[in-house]
């Protein structure tokens, strides 16, 4: 081919090139915004099996998502449930409070040597099997672990 043919080739490739660069790292940045979203934010291919819903008034999210293999609770940033300042008894959560994690079908809630430990149902525990309906607290913020379709969860939406 004549070079007068492959300049505008060649830079018709170079600008496709760069516009598909451009779309891979603008969906890159979306998605890891959802990411830090946290788990309100659930794709529609990770259907989540399990929720918890916050107790209580005020102080931003109120149902999240279990949508992870394992999930972290607390103040920190890099928690997957992040309990911020504003959230009443906030300060009784540690940066990394607890862990729940998916066991086949089943949901574990496991201490992370917090300071105000944890409860399921008024109990105190370091390490407890969940069942829909289970009332959980970290520290003094409390929560009702939820299953999607389960019995007792379709009977209180009545």
């Amino acid at each position: 081919m004549p070079p007068e043919i492959l300049i505008p080739i060649a830079a018709v490739l170079v600008l496709v090139l760069l516009v598909v660069v451009v779309l891979m790292r603008r969906r890159r940045r979306a998605t890891s915004a959802q990411d830090r979203a946290g788990s309100e934010t659930v794709p529609f291919f990770q259907t989540p099996s399990a929720f918890l819903e916050r107790v209580g008034e005020g102080g931003g999210p109120r149902i999240f998502a279990l949508n992870k293999p394992y999930m972290i609770v607390g103040r920190d940033e890099s928690s997957d449930i992040v309990l911020n300042a504003k959230l009443p008894n906030a300060s009784t959560v540690s940066r990394r409070h607890a862990q729940i994690r998916r066991e086949d079908d089943d949901f574990v809630v496991e201490d992370l040597g917090s300071q105000n430990g944890i409860k399921v149902n008024g109990h105190v525990t370091h390490r407890n099997l969940l069942h829909d309906g289970d009332h959980l607290s970290f520290g003094s913020v409390e929560f009702t672990f939820r299953l999607p379709h389960s019995p007792q969860s379709s009977e209180s939406d009545t």
